[in-house]
């Protein structure tokens, strides 16, 4: 009997354990994405050209655990501004992918204060 329940219990958790991991997914590979964005961004800001090969690493095992056509866009050989552009790219694949109904879009200046138009003024 004890057995029985230790087993159920022990199932349970390990299917909890996988729902969560599944739930939490799109939340690790953003703050990664996030993290490995400020890392390059600091680069470009401080004149650094090409993407150095610990960064270069750092890209392709964030890169290892997302959707493939999520990564595909990812270049993470060259340029830093390439890079950036890419990783971007790859970001907005990431919400596409979590969200289906997201849209990357700028407030519509012409309409604002319109219903539906966006007024980040306050």
């Amino acid at each position: 009997m004890i057995d029985q329940t230790s087993s159920r219990i022990e199932k349970q958790e390990t299917a909890l354990r996988r729902q969560n991991r599944r739930r939490y997914a799109f939340q690790r590979m953003l703050e990664a994405t996030d993290r490995v964005l400020w890392r390059l961004e600091e680069m470009n800001r401080d004149g650094v050209k090409t993407v150095p090969g610990p960064v270069r690493a750092e890209l392709r095992e964030v890169a290892e655990n997302m959707p493939n056509h999520v990564r595909e866009p990812l270049r993470d050989g060259g340029q830093v501004q390439d890079t950036l552009d890419s990783l971007f790219e790859v970001q907005e694949r990431l919400f596409r992918w979590r969200f289906p109904d997201w849209e990357d879009i700028e407030p519509d200046v012409e309409h604002q204060g319109e219903p539906g138009a966006y007024d980040y003024a306050g």
